[in-house]
């Protein structure tokens, strides 16, 4: 007798959570989507909840009877110190008591002095303090898979854009499109000359999801990215899709760290800023081989993403709900 769908449950309701679990309804799963916040209504075929990662028990009853669970949640970026490690590690101990398999979506964080062809193999080597949490999680995430209480997937992208990706981008989000749309510049946290590894974020749900479809799928697996170009490459790729060139400038440190005394979230940008002056490039050929699919195209990426930036914060437009 048929049990039905499998359940799948989507931990974070953000950027990638939400494509994700459009996804997962495409596929024919039943999902639930669980927010930390009081949850709004579950759009059609999906069920939201409100839970606590912090509470192993909480995330035990969210991911009751899920066959697999994806932690996209992340705590604002000023409180990471605090929060990213119990955070995880209530996730992985409600996954465990709910016997659900658990894909984890991650950072490049922990990659640090050698950042010039990173995979899965490339030595864990934190120069910040987010990457060294980054690395601590992974590693305490990988070890309870090795003690045999949870079976999980470690999935790392990029730096995002796409439809959807707005205040929380760095470097191609609401700032970009509301500065480009107004006929100003672009704007640089290093050296733009430098090649960068950006991740499109619909391929990053689907990735996701792919990982969830396979339950040999363990370890780290570098998710679908596309190939590496200098921002600056990427910003005259925006500016061919808009038909106007876009100039670029850099945002120089001392302004960054003068917006931060005002603002805990941009005082914690600055550390991260090495990634923009060296070369930051990710090797995807693992994942490519195992799931046979690429990255989306830069030129369809960039034509999805400037119909909803149009849409979003040309002049006029009316704001995104």
């Amino acid at each position: 007798m048929s049990q039905g769908p499998s359940l799948h449950v989507v931990l974070g309701a953000g950027q990638v959570g939400t494509l994700l679990a459009e996804r997962l309804v495409a596929r024919g799963h039943r999902v639930r989507v669980v927010r930390q916040s009081r949850a709004a209504p579950g759009a059609r075929g999906v069920e939201a909840v409100t839970a606590d990662a912090l509470d192993a028990a909480q995330m035990a009853e969210a991911m009751r009877g899920a066959e697999v669970a994806y932690h996209c949640m992340n705590p604002r970026y000023d409180r990471w110190m605090e929060q990213l490690l119990p955070m995880n590690r209530g996730i992985v101990a409600g996954a465990a008591r709910a016997g659900a398999r658990l894909v984890v979506l991650d950072n490049l964080y922990m990659y640090g002095e050698d950042t010039s062809r990173m995979n899965e193999d490339t030595r864990i080597s934190p120069v910040s303090r987010k990457g060294a949490l980054r690395a601590q999680g992974a590693e305490e995430m990988l070890a309870a898979d090795a003690k045999g209480e949870v079976k999980l997937a470690i999935a790392r992208a990029s730096d995002y854009f796409g439809p959807g990706v707005g205040e929380r981008a760095v470097a191609f989000g609401e700032r970009f499109f509301r500065r480009v749309l107004a006929g100003k510049s672009a704007e640089c946290m290093g050296d733009p000359d430098q090649p960068h590894a950006y991740s499109y974020v619909p391929d990053v749900a689907e990735g996701l999801a792919l990982l969830g479809s396979r339950a040999e799928a363990r370890g780290v697996w570098m998710l679908p990215v596309l190939p590496a170009e200098s921002t600056r490459q990427v910003v005259d790729r925006f500016g061919r899709a808009l038909g106007r060139p876009i100039g670029v400038s850099r945002i120089p440190m001392l302004v960054l760290r003068a917006l931060g005394v005002f603002d805990p979230v941009i005082r914690e940008v600055p550390e991260m800023s090495y990634q923009w002056r060296q070369p930051f490039v990710v090797d995807d050929a693992r994942f490519r081989a195992a799931f046979g699919v690429e990255a989306t195209p830069w030129d369809d990426a960039i034509a999805a993403t400037w119909a909803w930036a149009r849409a979003v914060y040309a002049p006029g437009a009316r704001a995104a709900a």
